[in-house]
């Protein structure tokens, strides 16, 4: 070996080790760091220690690391673009994708907006390179973690598509800050809100408008992207904030809206786990010592995000109450379990001024009467879900035979009561005709009215079932028509008919309504109900082409009409989806 040396000692022949002989430069790695080297070659002790490769320059020459760190960026270089083509891979692999959802080529799509006047998206950043940061200033982590080498919107398209979801979508769930929000989106990473919940509103935006619509399902598809990329992060922390639970149930009315209903079903089971995960229904608790984990969350900066935080459960609230009223399921959140208190007005909350609010059960027992117009919406979700729990979990031990004496009856004079009294008490920033302008207004009073359809027409089946008096028949019957009227009266009120129908509760109460106006035709041959019912069938008629939730109801009313013996063509009418005009007054010229 080179390091070892043979010598005669007494005539016999001894091997030792000796140090090998130490260079006469420096390595470049001690160089560079400017530290001593100890120059024993093949590697010196530093690097030894380190585990760092050792060089030795053949000659002094100014600048030797400069060489080896381009070695090394070009290394870290070559490793970070294996890593990204794995992660696409995956990517394409894992994301969701519905039966409606295709593959967006933006290139293909942008020529295909010609007319559009300069659809603002930027078209600078390629669909094979980073995007550039100083255009949108993301973080790499935000992007490149998953691998979305993404065309990013301008942010006048993010602008328009957001204003768009204030104006149009936002009082259905009123939780994000508008002022609040619409400036964090401008700040650095990670300061703003997460990519997910930014695409989400921006999906809803772009749904509630011809103009943007075909960038609704692409950026549906990233913002679940995102969250699901977020759960995988770490220990979970980095999707246990009050910003995922908004985006999971923003996605959940997205997937409504699109009939995916077991999709948005889970999208609102994922954000009621995190609500729940950061005590969102137990706010206001007073006593502290029930409490068996503290809150994850930072105490608020100020009342109106303390303010936010409520409102985001309370979304979830009525979400989780009209799922469960409307498809059998049970309900996720039991009311007992509540602490926080009702949401204060939308001008309090936006103007960051405190106002003090009642609990849910000081409302229900008529403790106080003064609440906001969410709240009151809040109020509706509650008493629709009691409503169809009343009507599903009904059995023989209610003796319904006993209409005087038997629960069932009793427990339906007391929600009937419940109904009545909630509209005949409603503040007055939440009356019609006074509030038409305000669509929580015209949501709660639709609601209620819905609520009562069913209860009685639940009624009726039950009382023809047991063949109890024609009395009970005619009662149910003099509560239906006049809520039937409401409801078309309401829909008379309202200005953007496209914008309210997406709400699929809106759209079920035309339908409701619809089918009390058949019957009482086909029973008494009422022709205002006939003329109700055309105009109720030709409104879902005129949204069906924009709106799969009407479309669907349009074809299954049209059918009824068929079997209660209409002429075949309104089926044919609405399995064509005409189109007209989307103002009150157009569509009734047309019936």
């Amino acid at each position: 070996m080179a390091d070892q040396q043979t010598f005669q000692h007494g005539g016999g022949s001894h091997r030792t080790t000796e140090p090998a002989p130490a260079a006469q430069l420096s390595c470049t790695g001690c160089r560079s760091r400017k530290l001593k080297c100890d120059r024993v070659k093949p590697r010196c002790g530093r690097c030894i220690r380190l585990q760092d490769p050792c060089i030795y320059p053949g000659s002094r020459q100014k600048q030797v690391g400069k060489r080896k760190r381009v070695i090394e960026l070009e290394a870290k270089l070559g490793e970070l673009e294996n890593l990204i083509r794995a992660t696409k891979a995956e990517e394409q692999r894992e994301i969701p994708r519905g039966d409606y959802a295709t593959e967006t080529d933006w290139d293909s799509f942008m020529s295909s907006l010609d007319h559009v006047d300069s659809l603002p998206i930027d078209s600078s950043v390629g669909a094979t390179q980073q995007p550039s940061l100083q255009e949108g200033d993301y973080g790499p982590t935000e992007l490149v973690g998953l691998g979305l080498f993404e065309q990013l919107p301008s942010f006048q398209l993010m602008e328009d598509l957001i204003e768009i979801y204030f104006d149009k979508l936002h009082y259905a769930s009123p939780m994000l800050h508008r002022s609040r929000y619409t400036a964090a989106v401008h700040l650095p990473y990670p300061v703003r809100p997460p990519m997910c919940l930014q695409y989400i509103v921006m999906a809803l935006g772009a749904a509630a408008t011809e103009t943007y619509r075909q960038l609704a399902t692409p950026f549906y598809r990233r913002a679940r992207a995102y969250a699901e990329s977020d759960e995988m992060t770490e220990q979970g922390e980095q999707f246990t904030t009050v910003a995922h639970a908004q985006c999971w149930i923003l996605m959940a009315n997205f997937e409504a809206q699109q009939t995916l209903f077991s999709r948005a079903s889970t999208s609102l089971c994922r954000s009621l786990r995190i609500a729940q995960m950061l005590e969102l229904h137990r706010i206001d608790q007073n006593d502290q010592s029930d409490q068996t984990l503290s809150s994850i969350l930072a105490p608020p900066k100020e009342w109106s995000e303390l303010e936010e935080r409520r409102r985001t459960w309370w979304v979830i609230f009525c979400s989780d109450r009209f799922v469960s009223g409307t498809t059998g399921w049970p309900a996720l959140i039991n009311a007992r379990d509540i602490t926080t208190v009702l949401p204060a007005s939308n001008e309090a909350f936006q103007t960051g001024i405190m106002e003090q609010t009642g609990s849910l059960m000081s409302i229900l027992t008529q403790q106080r009467q003064d609440y906001s117009e969410f709240a009151a919406r809040i109020l509706a979700a509650h008493l629709f879900h009691r409503t169809f729990e009343h009507i599903s979990q009904s059995s023989l031990d209610d003796n319904p035979q006993d209409f005087k004496n038997g629960s069932y009856w009793k427990a339906h004079r007391g929600l009937d009561n419940d109904l009545a009294a909630m509209l005949m008490f409603l503040p007055n920033n939440i009356r019609l005709p006074r509030s038409f302008r305000c669509q929580n207004a015209l949501f709660v009073n639709v609601n209620i009215h819905t609520a009562v359809i069913c209860l009685h027409r639940a009624a009726l089946l039950k009382i023809r079932h047991l063949n109890l008096s024609d009395n009970l028949i005619h009662q149910s019957q003099l509560r239906l028509l006049p809520a039937a009227e409401g409801i078309l009266g309401i829909f008379r009120m309202i200005i953007d008919l496209e914008t309210a129908l997406k709400n699929p509760m809106m759209a079920f109460s035309a339908y409701m309504a619809a089918l009390v106006f058949l019957e009482d035709y086909t029973t008494d041959y009422n022709h205002q109900s006939e003329d109700n019912l055309q105009f109720l069938l030709r409104l879902l008629v005129t949204l069906a082409k924009t709106n799969v939730v009407t479309r669907s109801l349009a074809i299954q009313l049209a059918s009824d009409m068929k079997h209660g013996g209409f002429d075949s063509s309104v089926m044919d009418q609405a399995r064509r989806q005409e189109t007209f005009p989307l103002t009150y007054q157009d569509v009734l010229t047309n019936i």
